[in-house]
């Protein structure tokens, strides 16, 4: 079984060049959408989610050890947490997100 453990953290620039490579080509996984409730489905839709990747400076960036990447963006009192997979020839996925209130320990 892959985890989502972190196991190295990712330089910004990094990110950046993935999201400046692929800022047109972001979908959400429908997966995503599979543990909110209705009300926090009003809120968190798939332009939220890409206008954060895209625009906001995450606080870590992470490859988890299942190839997966974690990017971890400061909310008022939590984290939102963005998992997406980076397809390099395509497009950039994201697979899930949600609420975390601490940054994990790399």
């Amino acid at each position: 079984m892959t985890s989502t453990r972190i196991v190295k953290r990712v330089d910004s620039r990094e990110f950046r060049d993935f999201i400046d490579k692929y800022h047109n080509d972001i979908k959400v996984n429908p997966h995503a959408y599979f543990r909110i409730s209705e009300a926090q489905r009003k809120v968190y839709k798939d332009g939220y989610l890409i206008a954060t990747l895209v625009s906001e400076e995450p606080r870590l960036i992470g490859l988890q050890q299942n190839g997966r990447y974690a990017a971890f963006f400061s909310r008022k009192e939590e984290y939102l947490r963005i998992v997406f997979s980076v397809d390099h020839p395509k497009n950039i996925e994201i697979i899930t997100f949600y609420n975390t209130d601490h940054l994990p320990k790399i």
